[in-house]
């Protein structure tokens, strides 16, 4: 299947989904109904002195499910507030008990009640238990920001809440993991706020192996939503469309100010016609990445390079020996460089000595087309032997390449390695250290070269 019918397809399901619903009289904003489950895993009744956006922490799990193994990937929660469907959680955690934490949305002064249930149509056939050890209510009150303008209140009252792809329904793949969100300031007063969603792995777009050269990792990480702020009223709000077209925002809302948004392409791009019969909704966190990638986001929550490695398995992108460009080894084989460049006319590619190994080990693994042409802050992941441990590293050699696209000048400006790690057998990122080195400029054909630091005895 081409590209483009890679995306059309998931798009053109989610309108006739919605066309479905609305033939039957469902509106489209709220998903279908609620399941009669016969048993309520957890409930908590909180009590609000006024209107404000509440999130929910569940610590849960689902016994004897794993995201790796097909059939039993993962059992299915489903959230309700005050008998009303609020959303479905995926336990991708599985058999761990994890403490997941989503958005409820904003409800008026009072009493409420939060409960949940196993969803046994959306849970996998060999994961239909799943135990919820505690349900903590989170309660957001305003409080003013710089400027006047409540920067707390305007990030978490405009939350995305994302209905599932509909060809990922019930097959446990593309799921949103994590969703963060950024506060840019601007002149003035203005202020945009960026909410971004890492995803367990993308099924159509990025071949694996590029994922790993290109990003230094196998996750999907795509921009969903943003809205600029003016003297404290939104002036524009944007999302990311299909084939990565940035659109306005015209679609509806949920519980509050919530925009809805379908998940619409195989690499998990968006529509504002949002509707299918499963809702997501992360709790955003803050992440300030002037000075790091968005893949720093996920050495925060470990187990997203977990869950990303389990599905890749599950999916035989993972082997001993890859064959093609979409399998990749275990990525706990991996050194990941985390760096920062302006690159004018050409690409990045680094170099890894190892200790007793003649061989030295490319992130573009001798194809230029899997380096890294763009400026700012940019993680790599380099395939090493098995076996390798941080200790054994030696050296890492930048490479500054000519682009393939015309250009005037070309350099590899303000080149600084910031920070480099593997990951250990629980798939915690574990820094290296190394020596001190200064940034550098770099002509086409010209290297830097980067000392680990011997550990201490």
């Amino acid at each position: 299947m081409n590209q483009t019918a890679q995306i059309a397809r998931p798009l053109l399901l989610t309108i006739m989904a919605c066309a479905m619903l609305s033939t039957l009289g469902i509106r489209p904003a709220i998903s279908q109904t609620i399941l009669q489950s016969p048993k309520t895993l957890a409930s908590e009744t909180f009590d609000l002195t006024e209107e404000m956006e509440v999130g929910l922490e569940i610590d849960a799990r689902s016994p004897g499910a794993s995201w790796s193994r097909k059939g039993a990937e993962a059992a299915a929660l489903l959230i309700s507030v005050d008998g009303a469907y609020n959303q479905d959680l995926l336990l991708w955690a599985g058999d761990e008990s994890f403490p997941y934490r989503v958005m409820l949305g904003r409800f008026p002064r009072g009493k409420h009640t939060i409960s949940v249930t196993l969803n046994p149509a959306r849970s996998a056939a060999g994961a239909q238990r799943a135990e919820v050890k505690s349900l903590r209510p989170l309660l957001f009150a305003t409080s003013r920001g710089a400027n006047g303008i409540d920067d707390e209140r305007f990030a978490m009252s405009h939350a995305p809440v994302l209905y599932a792809r509909a060809n990922t329904i019930d097959r446990f793949t593309d799921v949103p993991l994590v969703m963060y969100y950024e506060i840019l300031r601007e002149a003035g007063t203005d202020l945009t706020v960026r909410y971004t969603a890492i995803f367990t792995n993308e099924d159509g777009g990025t071949q694996t192996a590029a994922l790993m050269a290109r990003w230094g990792r196998a996750t999907d990480i795509e921009w969903v939503y943003q809205f600029r702020v003016r003297d404290q009223k939104i002036t524009e709000e944007i999302y990311q469309g299909v084939e990565h077209e940035t659109k306005s925002f015209t679609g509806t809302r949920a519980t509050g100010s919530h925009p809805l948004l379908a998940i619409a392409s195989d690499n998990n791009n968006f529509s504002d016609l949002a509707c299918s019969a499963v809702r997501f909704a992360p709790l955003p966190v803050r992440a300030r990445l002037e000075t790091a990638t968005r893949e720093s986001v996920m050495d925060m929550y470990p187990q997203t390079y977990r869950v990303m490695t389990e599905e890749l398995l599950r999916e035989n992108r993972i082997s001993d020996a890859p064959a093609d460009i979409n399998t990749i080894v275990d990525p706990r084989e991996y050194l990941y460089i985390e760096a920062v460049s302006e690159q004018t006319g050409t690409a990045l590619a680094f170099d890894v000595k190892v200790t007793g190994q003649p061989k030295i080990f490319a992130s573009d693994m001798g194809e230029p087309r899997l380096r890294i042409d763009r400026s700012g802050y940019f993680r790599t992941a380099v395939r090493l032997a098995k076996g390798v441990s941080p200790a054994m590293i030696e050296s890492i050699t930048a490479r500054c390449h000519e682009g393939t696209k015309p250009a005037a000048v070309r350099n590899c400006k303000h080149l600084k390695v910031v920070r480099t790690l593997m990951l250990d057998q629980n798939f915690v990122p574990r820094p290296i250290l190394f020596q001190t080195q200064p940034e550098s400029s770099l002509a086409p054909g010209e290297t830097m070269v980067l000392k680990l630091a011997q550990p201490k005895p």
